[in-house]
Order: C-alpha cells, then sequence, then structure tokens
C-alpha cells in the first residue's frame, strides 16, 4: 500500500448524445495527455465514455495506471450504469452498478438500478469504492458500507443536470463522517442531447476531498482541539472548463487516526 497516491481527474467535454462513439475516441485522447505523469489513478466522469472496454484496458496497460471510467453494461436483457475500474495491466477489476437510479435515466435511457449493494476493490495502493453520483452524496449507506470493508479511498463518478452545487457539501459530509479521502469527477460544462431534447449539464467543479495530512498523535490532537469548520479538507476543485488536473491524494491520514476520529466524536463503527 502506498501512503500517497497520484490521481489524475479528467473532466471533459462530451459529445451531446451520450452514446456517441466519438466519446471513446476522446477519452483515449485525453488518457494519452497524461503520459509521463507517473500516474496511480485516472478518473473519469459518469456515463463517459460510456462504451469501450477493450479500448479503455488497452490505454490503462500502456498507461500502467489504474483507470475509472463511466460505461453502461448490459446483462440479462437489462442496461446498467456503472463505475468501470481496470488495472495497471488492463485487467477489468470490477463494476460498481449505480442503485439510486432517477427518473431521467430510467425513463429517457433504459437504466435500470443494480441490486444495492456495494463493493471495496483492491488496488495495489489500498481498497478503493467507486458509489455512483447520488449513491455517495445522496444517502449516508453507501459510504458507510465501503469504509466499513476497509475502502482507503472513494471515487464519485458524476453528471448533473441538477444538483451539482449540492454534491460537494454533500461528499464533505461523507468525507468527514468516514474520515475518508473522495475523489469526484464531473464533465466539463455542456448540453447533452437525450430523446431529441436539449438537457444542460452543469459541469465543472470536480474534486478531491480529504483530511488534512497529519504525521503523529501530537499533530492530530492539536488539530482536533481547532477543528471548526472543514474546508480545508478541499484539496482541489477544478473550474467548468474541459481539463487535465493532477492530484496528489494521502491515504495514510485517515488510515493511521480513522478510529481515534470516531472515537473523539463517539461514533459507533466497527
Amino acid at each position: 500500500m502506498k501512503d500517497n497516491i497520484r490521481v489524475a481527474l479528467i473532466q471533459p467535454k462530451p459529445y451531446p448524445s451520450f452514446d456517441d462513439p466519438r466519446n471513446l475516441g476522446h477519452a483515449l485522447l485525453l488518457i494519452e495527455k497524461c503520459r509521463g505523469e507517473d500516474l496511480d489513478l485516472v478518473v473519469f466522469p459518469e456515463y463517459f465514455p460510456y462504451h469501450g472496454d477493450k479500448e479503455i484496458a488497452n490505454a490503462a496497460r500502456q498507461l500502467k495506471a489504474y483507470v475509472v471510467v463511466g460505461l453502461v453494461e448490459t446483462e440479462g436483457g437489462k442496461t446498467y450504469n456503472t463505475a468501470t475500474l481496470f488495472d495497471r495491466s488492463g485487467r477489468l477489476l470490477g463494476r460498481q452498478r449505480k442503485n439510486n437510479v432517477g427518473s431521467l435515466e430510467r425513463n429517457d435511457l433504459g437504466i435500470s438500478p443494480g441490486d444495492g449493494s456495494f463493493r471495496v476493490f483492491t488496488a495495489d495502493f489500498g481498497k478503493i469504492g467507486m458509489p455512483v453520483c447520488v449513491d455517495l452524496w445522496g444517502q449516508p449507506e453507501a459510504a458507510k458500507e465501503l469504509t466499513d470493508q476497509g475502502a482507503d479511498l472513494l471515487v464519485n463518478i458524476s453528471i448533473f443536470p441538477i444538483l451539482r452545487g449540492h454534491s460537494k457539501a454533500g461528499a464533505l459530509v461523507r468525507a468527514f463522517d468516514n474520515f475518508m479521502p473522495v475523489v469526484g469527477i464531473n464533465t466539463a460544462d455542456y448540453n447533452a442531447l437525450i430523446n431529441g431534447r436539449r438537457i444542460h449539464q452543469h459541469g465543472g467543479h470536480s474534486f478531491v476531498l480529504q483530511p488534512p495530512k497529519m504525521l503523529d498523535k501530537h499533530d492530530f490532537r492539536k488539530w482536533i482541539r481547532s477543528l471548526d469548520v472543514i474546508d480545508d479538507w478541499i484539496r482541489a476543485e477544478l473550474d467548468e472548463l474541459e481539463q487535465i488536473q493532477m492530484v496528489e491524494v494521502n491515504l495514510s491520514t485517515a488510515r493511521r487516526f480513522r478510529r481515534e476520529f470516531w472515537e473523539r466524536f463517539g461514533f459507533r463503527r466497527t
């Protein structure tokens, strides 16, 4: 496991239709721009690039990094919205299906909800949970379950016809409750085309949230005695344009001090 990992936040501007095949080519071009950055993890938003397992796997292998993408999965006559993870060798490590599926997705995209379960996936730097969109910031269960399964990092891929502004506030609450680093990734601002209707996607403001880096118990106790707001947990936040930003994410502080943090507040966690 690593104490710190290097993460690429890729905030793309998609073509209007979610399933436009050009989105895959655009994703591959953006991954190519990450070459030489010595990355551990690359993250894309929800529904991007929509399809392309084989191509993304090959790109992950060439980059030698873990890659999270928003892909649609079809199984048993049903279609699911997933966060899909490939490892450094290009192997499919796993998929997390979205469980709280809104009316737009159900009625216009034919997306079915997952079975309600959440699971962590083991990388060489630690364990990753990947709750999709509102599954993280809308309700507390996913973050709690994944933390209890030993997650070191939560990756939250999203897209926002509504509630972009609330998502960071909700994610901050989950980060606090679970003393957990969170990477949230959105598209750039654009107008999507869904069943012939143009629907504005409130883009940008992808973020990294994490507890402040602390080296020892003296640091922790000094920090917690002065704790008021947690604005300093916002490690990075992008603007509304297409961009790539490399961010160092610290995993060791949360691992080391999570239980002491819970104990201080009387959180009854196993």
